[in-house]
């Protein structure tokens, strides 16, 4: 068995896994990266073409961190040379009596991002792709759009490699086999490795409690299921004419999203949330109950999607906490072990965000981002 002696070392080449590395190699920090799997695997949450990213969050929190976030994955582009973020504008919609829509508007406002609020019926003449019903409150927000999420991890791990040189190493297809806390630093335990970390970033995902199974928080592993329609006529679903959306009903359930055409894969469209899963055991299967629970919110708010076919069809894993909260933190008993996981379904546009958090805390130990409220206390001293 190798033993292998590093100042920093990551679990995970997902979004956040993969973003702590490029950070701390941009800055010229020595990084381990251990993935289970092959780079850019579709077996937990950060594969796909392209995931949401905007500013309109309903909770303030989340939305004030959002400009930080765009200014970082603009500068992962300019150092990769290459664009990720495609500006498609973003339409946040809910019924009468639910407040999302409004609290989404109140975000807006605060951060003073341009946006337009109305109701459906007069979102539906500005966008006739759309019938929503009539009353829905509306609030459109124009530099909402996608980021292309696989593209992103590899450029992540590529630019950690290329700044780092041979101060980065990459361990893929390595799973691990256990965390040793037992020692005065924190040993990572593969087949053939034993990794022996000044600091340990837990960027593990799904697999995030069978590493560390004394986690402050109690997290949840979700199946994610995501259909691709193909339209009889695409032409108003092209990127440039149909926004990214996100619809929250009444109940926790009731929350569906969805995104134009992106690299010829079809219209996508999900329902947020979905069964608790084995992470080991996720099927790449769909059922039809799911699909006609989507077709039903389709027809009801973009009714040319609801009878369309379905082409690809994929999955991916949530991994919930409790009021679907990050956690970004060391372990209460640990200075030198970080988690940046779980990100509860919703952290992709925060991942870049989320690695200068990691590249600073494990370099410093204290960051200037205001994320107080990820810690497993709360924000609580």
């Amino acid at each position: 068995m190798e033993t292998i002696e590093a100042p920093n070392v990551i679990i995970g080449a997902g979004a956040m896994g993969s973003a702590a590395a490029y950070h701390l190699a941009r800055r010229g920090a020595p990084v381990v990266l251990v993935e289970q799997f092959a780079i850019g695997h579709d077996r937990g949450s950060s594969h796909g073409a392209a995931r949401i990213t905007r500013h309109s969050y309903a909770d303030p929190r989340y939305a004030r961190l959002m400009p930080a976030a765009f200014r970082i994955w603009r500068e992962l582009e300019a150092d990769a040379g290459e664009p990720l973020y495609i500006r498609t504008g973003g339409v946040s919609f809910s019924p009468p009596g639910v407040d999302y829509a409004a609290r989404v508007a109140a975000s807006l406002a605060e951060l003073d991002v341009p946006h337009w609020r109305g109701t459906g019926a007069e979102f539906n003449r500005i966008q006739p792709a759309f019938g929503l019903p009539a009353g829905e409150d509306v609030v459109f927000e124009p530099d909402a759009g996608l980021l292309a999420a696989s593209r992103a991890v590899a450029l992540q791990v590529e630019l950690a490699r290329k700044l780092g040189g041979d101060r980065t190493r990459v361990l893929e297809q390595t799973p691990v086999r256990r965390i040793d806390l037992d020692g005065e630093r924190p040993a990572v335990v593969t087949d053939e490795h034993r990794i022996i970390a000044d600091r340990l970033i837990v960027a593990a995902g799904a697999w995030v409690s069978r590493l560390i199974p004394d986690l402050p928080v109690p997290v949840r592993v979700t199946r994610q299921q995501v259909l691709y329609f193909r339209p009889a006529d695409p032409s108003p679903f092209q990127i440039g004419r149909f926004p990214v959306f996100i619809y929250q009903g009444a109940g926790e359930d009731d929350a569906f999203y969805g995104m134009p055409d992106f690299l010829g894969l079809g219209v996508k469209a999900a329902r947020h949330g979905g069964p608790e899963v084995d992470p080991d055991a996720n099927s790449p299967l769909i059922g039809e109950a799911y699909r006609a629970e989507v077709r039903r919110f389709l027809r009801g708010h973009i009714p040319a999607l609801g009878d369309a076919a379905i082409g690809l069809t994929e999955v991916c894993l949530y991994t919930v906490a409790p009021d679907e909260e990050f956690h970004v933190d060391f372990l209460p008993v640990r200075r030198d072990v970080l988690v940046a996981s779980p990100c509860s379904g919703h952290g992709f546009k925060f991942s870049s965000l989320i690695g200068r958090v990691l590249a600073d805390l494990a370099t410093t130990g204290a960051t200037e981002l205001p994320v107080d409220h990820w810690r497993f206390s709360g924000g609580n001293p």
